[in-house]
């Protein structure tokens, strides 16, 4: 799961570059009419397949990849050798509330302020 999840927000974040390259590419029309038409059409399109939202799920997606990778690691270890996994679950440990603490502290300093 944890490939699926890292493999998918690879794939999104490509295919999101293509659209933004396609939708700042210059392109020569005759006209300041045609140029603002299709500047219109590529950001109504831009907007109908929510590039913006496709591009704020790649992080969680990366996130959760990560997440289940650190949980199949440490399930991993535990049947090996508990004393090797020993260091490895803190380091992750430290590692996912890194990952917490700044996940939830954007959210925390707005309702402070």
């Amino acid at each position: 799961m944890s490939l699926i999840f890292s493999l998918t927000a690879g794939l999104l974040g490509i295919l999101c570059k293509q659209w933004l390259r396609n939708y700042q590419r210059d392109v020569t029309v005759s006209t300041v009419m045609e140029d603002f038409a299709l500047r219109q059409f590529r950001y109504e399109g831009f907007s109908q397949w929510k590039v913006t939202g496709i591009l704020g799920t790649l992080p969680m997606l990366l996130e959760i990849g990560l997440v289940l990778f650190f949980i199949g690691l440490i399930d991993f270890l535990l049947g090996l050798n508990v004393e090797a996994a020993v260091p490895v679950v803190i380091f992750i440990g430290t590692s996912i509330t890194l990952l917490v603490g700044t996940t939830i502290a954007p959210a925390v300093q707005y309702l402070v302020y």
